[in-house]
């Protein structure tokens, strides 16, 4: 049954730990602590930040350059549901300013049309927020090699001590983040990111609250001479979430090409120009791609998903739900190209798993290859019982009837955990199976079932009249 597959609406994983408290350089430490284990630490870092949402704020990034300082104002928006996006203004006194990035110069365009570029334009700003979203990825583990050598005690907190290692940069040197044990802040680092040399990171003033809580604080950038090389201000624009709204960074020169593509990397934006209509109509032809699945304009919501995969061809979810409407469209071998395009991405993305087992089972195409990723799918997730449905389907398909009725009645002890709709799937197959075993009146209180979840479904009325009829 079609229902069975799944949209993939996975909430992105995002380290906005990084973006957050940053405290004093220290060096005092415990010895390492075998016990601590990566896996949890992550998890614990992830879940912390799963509440993030829409965010804006205001960079005003300063450059000394000979003696002369240089102000740029950007404004700085991330963008749910799928990745962050970020768009680059001029202040508000100059509206109708954008600034825009392209190769080696940033170049501001004024309301006129007329334009001038700067060779270390925003470099500052932008290599502090590349800093900051340096794990903005579906799975920090695939990004990067994180390691937990110890436990440290830093101004009265317990920290792990975590090793960054960037597994597309092994030549380069690794970051090293003190992360709080309690609410999975950064508390220390030293990084290479930012200046492009070892620099360290340090709390200097705090601005708190009425309740004692930080509104915003300073972070003085040195090298490992400890000579002086900026300041950062990090200001919290959502509870629990800090982000930088003014840099002040001394460097002979930028590093734009570089900048730009560590961005990009983090952003998904894969123009040339970080332009606000682009992240806008991205945002736009999701929604419009969401609400036509909704309405079962399934035609319209592969329109949609296909301009959204032009603009970033690598967004495994929006092409994974492309798949799954060209297969409720009745195009069964471009559904299947394109989840097959998904898992040659990401062989381990189990939404993909599922759909593309799926339709192999239901079609039967591939029986075997449809039973090894249904498998996988419910090993990955073995509550799912929208992935355990798919697998007791691909099983009666083979004939395994045993099987198939006891993996479905296993999905369906979890009857609130089914999207919509769903559940009346997974009575929908118990019944064939029960029918296929000679078991008419169990067949008929299955697909009644099925009914009761979803009454207007005529193709489950007429299954119901045949078995009565039989």
């Amino acid at each position: 049954m079609l229902n069975t597959l799944v949209r993939c609406r996975k909430v992105v994983g995002t380290l906005a730990a990084v973006a957050v408290l940053l405290l004093a350089v220290s060096s005092a430490g415990t010895a390492a602590d075998e016990s601590i284990n990566v896996q949890d630490v992550l998890k614990q870092i992830q879940s912390a930040n799963a509440r993030i949402r829409d965010l804006t704020c205001v960079l005003e990034s300063v450059y000394n350059r000979g003696g002369v300082d240089e102000t740029v104002t950007m404004q700085v928006v991330f963008k749910r549901p799928d990745k962050y996006h970020i768009t680059y203004l001029a202040p508000k006194a100059s509206e109708g300013t954008r600034v825009i990035l392209t190769k080696g110069a940033g170049v501001i365009v004024p309301k006129d049309g007329h334009w001038k570029t700067h060779d270390s334009m925003s470099v500052a700003g932008l290599e502090t927020l590349t800093y900051m979203l340096r794990f903005v990825k579906d799975s920090i583990a695939d990004a990067y090699d994180v390691r937990v050598s110890e436990r440290a005690n830093i101004k009265d907190r317990v920290a792990y001590v975590l090793t960054v290692q960037d597994r597309k940069a092994p030549g380069a040197g690794p970051d090293i983040v003190w992360i709080d044990n309690v609410k999975s802040l950064i508390i220390q680092a030293q990084t290479s990111a930012i200046l492009g040399e070892p620099t360290l990171l340090r709390l200097g003033t705090i601005q708190e609250g009425e309740r004692g809580d930080w509104k915003s604080y300073t972070l003085t950038v040195t090298d490992l001479r400890g000579d002086r090389r900026g300041e950062i201000t990090m200001t919290q624009v959502d509870k629990g979430v800090f982000l930088p709204t003014r840099v002040e960074l001394f460097s002979a020169r930028g590093r734009v090409e570089q900048v730009l593509r560590d961005v990009k990397l983090n952003t998904g934006v894969k123009d040339d120009l970080f332009v606000v209509k682009e992240a806008e109509e991205m945002r736009a032809k999701l929604k419009e791609a969401q609400s036509a699945y909704n309405r079962r304009k399934y035609e319209q919501a592969i329109r949609a998903y296909e301009r959204v995969l032009e603009l970033d061809s690598e967004n495994i979810e929006a092409r994974c739900d492309l798949g799954l409407c060209y297969w409720l469209a009745g195009n069964a071998d471009r559904a299947v190209e394109e989840l097959e395009k998904v898992l040659e991405a990401n062989p381990n993305y189990l939404p993909a798993c599922n759909n593309l087992g799926f339709i192999l089972a239901d079609t039967k195409k591939d029986l075997k290859r449809a039973v090894a990723l249904l498998e996988k799918a419910v090993d990955g997730e073995p509550a799912n019982p929208v992935y355990m449905d798919s697998l007791g389907w691909a099983y009666f398909k083979q004939g395994r009837l045993d099987d198939a009725e006891r993996t479905i009645r296993r999905a369906l002890l979890f009857p609130s955990d089914f999207p919509e709709k769903t559940l009346a799937t997974a009575h929908y197959h118990l019944a064939m199976v029960y029918e296929a075993r000679g078991m008419k009146a169990e067949a008929i209180k299955e697909m009644q079932k099925a009914l009761d979840v979803d009454p207007f479904n005529s193709m489950l009325r007429q299954e119901l009249a045949r078995l009565r009829r039989g």
